[in-house]
């Protein structure tokens, strides 16, 4: 029987009828919003536990190794944490979009395990009103997330490269992979090493002639074999060569002259510092000066394969941290789909999720890297998948 707070007197008019109503409305949305901030506080601690596991399971080699080190070949363990603390964040991009997958599913499933789903319905919240707490989470752990990627996770990832070279007593400067080859301008590369900044063992082949036409064919490069290289600082895009010793070859094949200078110097079209700090791993730089060596080197006929992977990467940048949006959409309907099964089904989901989402995003960037599909696809391809999936199955939940 409705109560005397509830009854409607036959005689009201519709304008009283909405007076009332406007009278009741804020102290419903009031209660919504609170329960908007218990969920959302809810929501903190699996997510960090969520955080932490995946952290954990893929440092797991690396604590071997750090295990191994300091037992077996007397390392100091005060480096061996210190490079686990800098390469932590690396692995937290990744293990942030997992925490939220299973803040999602926990909270979502013990909140219809105990009707405060149909209570929220019954009160007139729509689904979509609803999930709207976790979404607001799930955007600032993008958020957090693109920080992590974008200002705190190059710095950590360059400072654990150089640790972990301290600690295998190697260069904490970058190595050009040896047996490579990159081209320059007009010049062809072949590079031992670096260190201090400096090129070692460097084979230089200049494909056209230049000054030599005059008595040289173009049919076979001019090689140059350098002990040393480095960048001319008085003037851009010049190279000082030490130790030099220069080939010039007949159109037959066979040696034409054979010349050795103390010093040489060649102009190509870009810093020598973009051809040294090449091998870096695109994650030890930030979006900016990734986009810019990328472009650098596209008009340098450097390595496909290693700019479509940069590429691939870049984009990856933006994609991984709006993942966790994208997977708290569809971990949602999910939740409240399947969490009348028990508590145990929101961990299964959760991981189950979390096992499809990783592979999905490691399969696409292989076909990426590949070549078979583009890099813009090849990036966004997970998030876009998942995202039409998670408002396919809102849109049934409704």
């Amino acid at each position: 029987m409705p109560t005397a707070s509830t009854t409607v007197s036959p005689s009201a008019t519709p304008l009283q009828i909405e007076s009332d109503r406007a009278e009741k409305r804020p102290h419903h949305w009031r209660r919504i919003f609170l329960f908007d901030l218990a969920y959302a506080q809810e929501m903190l601690l699996p997510m960090a536990l969520g955080l932490i596991v995946l952290v954990l399971a893929l440092a797991g080699n690396f604590v071997y190794w750090a295990i191994n080190s300091v037992v077996n070949q007397g390392m100091s363990i005060s480096p061996v944490l210190r490079l686990f603390f800098l390469a932590a964040p690396g692995f937290a991009v990744l293990g942030i979009p997992v925490g939220v997958i299973l803040a999602v599913c926990l909270v979502l499933n013990r909140a219809v395990r105990d009707n405060a789903i149909v209570a929220l319905r019954a009160g007139g919240a729509s689904i979509s009103r609803i999930v709207a707490p976790f979404m607001v989470m799930s955007l600032l752990a993008s958020f957090v997330n693109w920080l992590m990627v974008e200002k705190v996770a190059p710095r950590t990832n360059d400072l654990a490269n150089q640790t972990l070279a301290s600690l295998m007593s190697r260069s904490v400067v970058p190595l050009i992979e040896t047996d490579k080859y990159f081209r320059a301008g007009n010049y062809y590369f072949y590079v031992g090493s670096v260190k201090d900044d400096v090129l070692r063992n460097v084979m230089v082949y200049q494909r056209e002639a230049g000054d030599f036409g005059a008595f040289t064919p173009t049919v076979f490069p001019i090689v140059r074999i350098a002990r040393e290289a480095r960048e001319d600082t008085s003037r851009p895009n010049r190279w000082i060569l030490s130790g030099v010793v220069q080939h010039i070859y007949n159109s037959d094949g066979s040696q034409l002259s054979e010349a050795r200078v103390d010093t040489a110097t060649i102009d190509v079209g870009q810093q020598l510092s973009n051809y040294w700090q090449q091998q870096k791993d695109p994650f030890t730089m930030t979006g900016n000066e990734l986009s810019q060596k990328i472009t650098d080197l596209k008009s340098s006929s450097f390595d496909q394969n290693k700019l479509r992977e940069w590429t691939v990467d870049y984009y990856r940048r933006f994609s991984l941290p709006l993942g966790c949006f994208v997977m708290a959409l569809l971990a949602a309907p999910l939740a409240l789909r399947f969490a009348r099964h028990g508590s145990f089904a929101g961990l299964v989901l959760a991981f189950s999720l979390g096992f499809f989402w990783q592979g999905f995003d490691g399969w696409f960037r292989a076909l990426g890297l590949a070549g078979y599909i583009p890099p813009l696809v090849a990036a966004w391809a997970t998030d876009v998948l998942f995202g039409l999936a998670g408002m396919a199955l809102l849109s049934r939940e409704k």
